[in-house]
């Protein structure tokens, strides 16, 4: 390092606890940025315990430093130091490709398989793994009397882009068609998947065009974080949104034991309990849970504050189906003059962040409304 003192950091708790909170920091300081794609941890100073740590490069050159953080009370701060080295026994997040799949591992535990095949609708994560393993999605099926074939597990898709419906699989629907990659590298705490995609008519004409980067978090099995940084572009013209009820821009189909018609349960941030209270409502987030297998679970999506005509409203039903939509204010409130569609102009874009957390139990036990702060008011962090 040519005698230059790598920095401490920091972290502040804030108003709320912290447990299996990803920090992350950027950050241009010369020791830290020859860290880059290195194998790092942190130190806590007082206690001496040794966390993983991720260092990757920002477009901009400067480095962008994460972690899990653990354990910290609300009102609490912890000081690091940063080192090289790895942690020993932990194998973070890897990736595992085949034709037109990536396999996702966390510890070498399994948890999701990402599927971007040109042939198929649109790329889409199946199957997702919780609490011991259980599913907590639904996806693939061959059993054509099943409901919804298109609800395929966890995947963003709506149904009204410019009168064309890229939400089912009829012989009309469009397709998001996966172009490339941006980003495909695991890590210690976290794994990139940053995608391109073409929004096409049947006929392959193309609509517009997305990018869809998601980051997995290396969480103990009890629980599990996906980040999506959703970004859609009119490249090839004006973008019609219509609005349609027939869409989640973020979609979830939930395990079959998890339907709230089978003793599952939705509940949202304001407390509203299954569809009758949560189906076009508007909500910062919205959580299903029910048992698999004899292990309660549960999943919750989260809005973040600086997404277009926060909070959303949900597109969510009894019979598993999650996802946020904010298109659709005129069909979920049955008031036309409440017409939620938007156009999108071309050469402009429209982004949104979203997060996923699979947690155990209910939305109670699996602490949603603690964890939703995770995300948009997380920890402070200082250099020094």
């Amino acid at each position: 390092m040519e005698n230059q003192k790598l920095p401490t950091f920091t972290v502040n708790a804030g108003f709320h606890d912290r447990d299996g909170c990803p920090v992350h920091v950027d950050i241009d300081h010369p020791s830290v940025n020859r860290l880059q794609d290195c194998a790092v941890t942190l130190t806590d100073t007082a206690s001496g315990n040794v966390v993983a740590a991720q260092c990757y490069a920002n477009e901009d050159g400067t480095t962008a430093l994460n972690w899990i953080l653990d354990g910290l009370a609300a009102g609490e701060s912890r000081t690091y130091i940063l080192s090289a080295g790895s942690v020993a026994g932990e194998s973070g997040v890897q990736f595992n490709e085949a034709a037109e799949t990536i396999a996702i591992t966390l510890n070498n535990r399994p948890f999701t398989t990402f599927r971007y095949a040109k042939g198929q609708f649109r790329p889409y994560f199946f199957p997702v793994f919780g609490p011991k393993g259980r599913e907590v999605t639904r996806g693939e099926t061959s059993d054509i009397s099943k409901d919804h074939v298109h609800h395929r597990s966890l995947y963003v898709a709506y149904g009204e882009v410019n009168d064309v419906d890229l939400w089912g699989e009829g012989s009309n629907s469009g397709k998001v068609v996966h172009q490339g990659f941006t980003q495909k590298q695991g890590g210690a705490v976290v794994g990139r998947i940053y995608t391109e995609n073409n929004w096409e008519t049947r006929s392959g004409d193309v609509l517009m065009t997305d990018t869809q980067n998601f980051r997995i978090y290396n969480l103990p099995e009890d629980a599990a974080l996906l980040d999506l940084d959703l970004t859609f572009i009119a490249s090839t013209g004006d973008v019609h949104f219509g609005d349609t009820k027939e869409g989640g821009i973020l979609s979830i189909r939930v395990h079959p034991s998890m339907n709230a018609s089978d003793g599952g349960k939705i509940e949202n941030a304001f407390g509203g309990i299954n569809e009758a209270e949560t189906w076009g409502k508007r909500a910062n987030w919205c959580d299903y849970s029910g048992v698999v297998e004899g292990t309660p679970v549960g999943i919750a999506v989260f809005d973040h504050i600086v997404n277009p005509r926060y909070p959303t409203y949900w597109h969510v039903r009894n019979y598993g189906l999650m996802g946020t939509n904010i298109f659709g204010s005129g069909t979920f409130e049955r008031d036309p003059a409440k017409d939620g569609s938007y156009t999108l102009k071309r050469g402009e874009e429209m982004h949104f962040r979203f997060r996923v957390l699979i947690h155990a139990g209910d939305a109670d036990v699996g602490k949603v409304a603690q964890k939703y702060h995770d995300f948009i008011n997380p920890p402070t962090v200082k250099i020094s």
